[in-house]
């Protein structure tokens, strides 16, 4: 049996859930299409064969996946031989693409699948998600061991609904060169001990000074990065990004405030902008051109290969909290046989290990999820090795989850393109953009 085979769906009840949440007429008819499929049937097992079949979708980078499969899978296979685990590459991180697949059913319709934690609502509301909260409870061990911020990250209406493969934030790095050239103490690499907002707008100021450089990267033209960075700034100045229900709360006094101190950074000179639509894009910072960037530790190849100026990270400046914004990819566990989740929930413990977690990331360039692994030898002589990555890693405890509402990706697309664009590239009145923002985001709630 594949998964929802035996749940059948109201349409019309569907819809109206949908609509309450905020989720598009469109979204709400691509989900209903997945949801409501008729039984398809898994492959059979030949005569006497207990094997169960798992289809695992993902769009992990390819050194990353050739690693994982050579020396990561082979654990799994070997202890558990009565799985058949097939890995299937989606090529782009697209929730549609996958959505395509669970609509589409059959023997290659996904069981398990990595993806960004944006998903969770839509999927939690289309009830195709297995129940990861009770597996969670009856293993105290593994949830204690996750970082508490990643359980609210993946949490959706009160319930974990998905499992943090791998995390990541961003954090503040900084040209050590330029640094010393203007005079400019190191900040700490401890959230509760390190630059405030006025230290680091004094350091843009002077950094400012050197030939052909800017103290600050600044990002545009790409809505969802630069709503995700939002989130790690207004943390610092203690507010959020939406409410548990959906209201936008971005144009709160700690918003207002927060987009003005940015806004300040680019009107007195003190910043230099990534190339249009790529604010994740670090090429004028190894160029020279900024002395700051906020970015995340997947950069970590080309990092280590630097060699025209020394570097360190530091986490995001503190206004009233340290604060950072969280990432990285979820497994979720869909539906199916007893089988089949049996053999998902195995593979998501197996992916919980130390061995897995420290394994996986060193090589991703990413970070573990779990404070044993964070804590074995072999994970900290690789941080004793690039010392930077603690900018990454102290930051986990105070990481800002975005929502998971349906309607959540649609507000920070809204919140980049009537915000943060026309605050950033046109110096637009920061309480009016704010609040067209707002506007708009309200219009995808119920």
């Amino acid at each position: 049996m594949t998964m929802m085979s035996h749940y059948t769906f109201n349409r019309r009840a569907f819809l109206r859930q949908a609509t309450a949440l905020g989720v598009s007429a469109a979204s709400a008819a691509v989900l209903l299409q997945a949801c409501g499929r008729t039984e398809a049937t898994a492959p059979t097992a030949s005569s006497g064969s207990t094997t169960t079949t798992v289809n695992l979708y993902h769009t992990i980078p390819t050194s990353t996946e050739t690693f994982w499969k050579n020396e990561l899978l082979p654990t799994f296979v070997e202890e558990h031989p009565e799985y058949n685990l097939i890995p299937y590459q989606l090529g782009v991180e697209n929730p549609t693409i996958l959505r395509s697949k669970i609509k589409a059913g059959g023997a290659t319709a996904p069981d398990m699948a990595w993806i960004a934690s944006t998903e969770t609502g839509a999927y939690a509301q289309a009830d195709l998600l297995a129940d990861v909260h009770n597996w969670l409870n009856e293993h105290p061990t593994i949830r204690k061991d996750l970082f508490p911020s990643l359980i609210t990250l993946s949490s959706y209406g009160g319930q974990v609904r998905s499992l943090p493969w791998m995390t990541n934030n961003t954090a503040m790095l900084i040209n050590l060169n330029a640094f010393q050239e203007v005079g400019l103490s190191i900040p700490s690499q401890d959230p509760e001990k390190t630059w405030t907002w006025d230290e680091f707008a004094y350091a843009c100021k002077r950094l400012s000074t050197l030939k052909e450089m800017k103290g600050y990267l600044m990002h545009s033209g790409r809505p969802s990065w630069d709503a995700w960075i939002f989130h790690a700034w207004l943390g610092t100045n203690g507010g959020e990004f939406l409410s548990t229900t959906g209201d936008p709360n971005f144009n709160s006094t700690a918003g207002v405030e927060t987009m003005t101190f940015l806004q300040d950074l680019v009107t007195n000179g003190y910043t230099t902008y990534s190339d249009p639509g790529k604010g994740y894009d670090l090429s004028n910072w190894y160029n020279g051109k900024a002395a700051i960037a906020a970015n995340g530790p997947w950069n970590f190849s080309d990092l280590v290969n630097i060699e025209k100026f020394k570097f360190t990270v530091v986490p995001y400046p503190r206004n009233k909290q340290p604060a950072t914004n969280m990432g990285g990819n979820q497994l979720f566990v869909f539906k199916g046989s007893q089988q089949k989740e049996a053999c998902s929930f195995t593979y998501a413990e197996y992916m919980l290990s130390d061995e897995f977690q420290i394994g996986f990331n060193i090589q991703s360039g990413n970070l573990p999820v779990t404070k044993s692994a964070m804590a074995r030898a072999g994970y900290r002589s690789h941080l004793r090795k690039y010392p930077f990555l603690a900018g990454w890693i102290n930051s986990i405890p105070y990481g800002i989850a975005r929502s998971s509402l349906p309607q959540s990706n649609d507000a920070q697309i809204a919140f980049g393109r009537m915000a943060w664009d026309p605050i950033i590239l046109q110096q637009a009145n920061v309480e009016q953009s704010l609040l067209k923002a707002a506007n708009e985001v309200r219009k995808l709630k119920p």
